[in-house]
């Protein structure tokens, strides 16, 4: 059994890893490389069996703790908290679905609290997009011998370098030839035939390793289907799956926010041209330094309303799952604008590759790309006020 701990507990040692992480961050950014040391980090202090539940050894922590916790590690390494948020919601969401067959849930538990290894969804394609859209995978899972037989080609495989395990969505093939259903498959580092391709050169998020997973005819045996289901019917997980990865990412892309607003109040403090007063002083720079403040807090009040509506099932006024959709595209959107006018309070220099404003300005804008997206999440907003009844999420990866 862990060692209980509290909210304060898990958000001191977060500022402590954020700080050490920060030190780090720039030379993995201008490298594209995978933050092992990091990693290392998180599970000697015991993050990785943070959201593991309190029965199978985990913390047990709850979706408010983890958003607060997510928040002070991106605003030491937006990457380093991106890519173990795709860990830790695993077990959050899962806790509540349960859409997992015990054999593998407690594998998937044990490994996190034992040994710190790591678990992430293989669903994404080239020509599929997100899976939240309701395609089918190019990826296949034939039966063959009394098993498996996988192949296919994944991108944005987050954490590729360290993962143990790997969810692998595939299309299952229908024998008459009908409508294939849809599985998620557990596939590991060292079956035979899998390999990763490291494709991660991105723009922002450089150092969350999401490469490419290929999968050249992995034999699996019988018992690594983890669930099926028709293509188009909803994902069992897509709820709670949906909760807590776009709570998740908001809580992430804030924290990456709230670093660039301290780098611009203390640019403002500090900044005098001509030797004759602070910037702080002129007042545009207040303007946009509060106007920061303002989306920040905005974005931060309307997580933690999500979050406590979804643990609550609090359906008052707006559904939960409608207020995840709400916090995930106005959070986004808000800590954009504050990154933009953070580096416009800093000036022409926060375009040098030597200050992490830099960074941050590239980072805030990946989770734009993480489900739902605004077009789909507005949608889900249109169908809850217009449409009858309101249709659930089909898919969460």
């Amino acid at each position: 059994m862990a060692e209980p701990r509290t909210e304060t507990d898990w958000l001191a040692k977060a500022r402590e890893l954020a700080a050490a992480f920060a030190t780090r961050a720039a030379q993995h950014d201008r490298d594209g490389s995978f933050p092992f040391e990091n990693f290392d980090d998180l599970h000697q202090a015991g993050f990785l069996a943070m959201t593991v539940p309190v029965d199978k050894g985990g913390h047990g922590a709850s979706l408010s703790t983890f958003l607060r916790v997510q928040e002070e590690l991106a605003a030491g390494d937006g990457s380093t908290a991106l890519a173990v948020n795709m860990h830790l919601i695993r077990f959050g969401a899962e806790r509540e679905s349960r859409a997992f067959p015990d054999r593998w849930w407690d594998a998937f538990c044990e490994g996190a609290v034992r040994h710190g290894w790591l678990v992430n969804t293989a669903a994404t394609e080239e020509g599929l997009g997100s899976p939240a859209g309701g395609g089918i995978p190019e990826t296949t899972a034939t039966p063959a011998g009394g098993g498996w037989l996988l192949a296919g080609h994944k991108t944005f495989t987050t954490m590729a370098p360290v993962l143990h395990y790997f969810i692998v969505m595939a299309a299952i093939p229908d024998a008459a030839g009908g409508r294939p259903s849809i599985g998620n498959f557990v596939v590991l580092r060292d079956d035979p035939g899998v390999s990763i391709d490291a494709t991660w050169d991105s723009l922002g998020m450089r150092a969350t390793g999401s490469h490419d997973l290929v999968l050249d005819r992995v034999t699996l045996p019988s018992g690594r289907l983890l669930n099926r289901r028709l293509a188009g019917a909803a994902d069992a997980r897509g709820a709670a799956g949906l909760a807590w990865f776009a709570l998740g990412v908001a809580a992430t892309t804030l924290g990456v926010a709230r670093a660039a607003r301290d780098h611009a109040v203390a640019f403002a403090r500090e900044r005098t041209p001509n030797d004759s007063r602070t910037i702080k002083d002129y007042p545009g720079v207040r303007t946009r330094i509060a106007r920061i403040d303002l989306l920040l807090q905005r974005s931060r009040a309307l997580i933690f309303d999500a979050a406590r509506a979804w643990e609550t099932r609090d359906a008052a006024g707006m559904p939960p799952l409608d207020r995840v959709a709400v916090a995930k595209v106005d959070t986004l959107n808000n800590c954009i604008e504050a990154v933009d006018l953070a580096m416009r309070v800093v000036g022409g220099v926060s375009l040098s590759k030597r200050r992490p404003i830099e960074r941050y300005y590239r980072d805030v804008r990946a989770a734009l790309h993480n489900p739902p997206l605004e077009d789909r999440a507005l949608e889900q907003l249109a169908r809850s006020a217009l449409d009858e009844p309101a249709e659930a999420p089909k898919a969460v990866e």
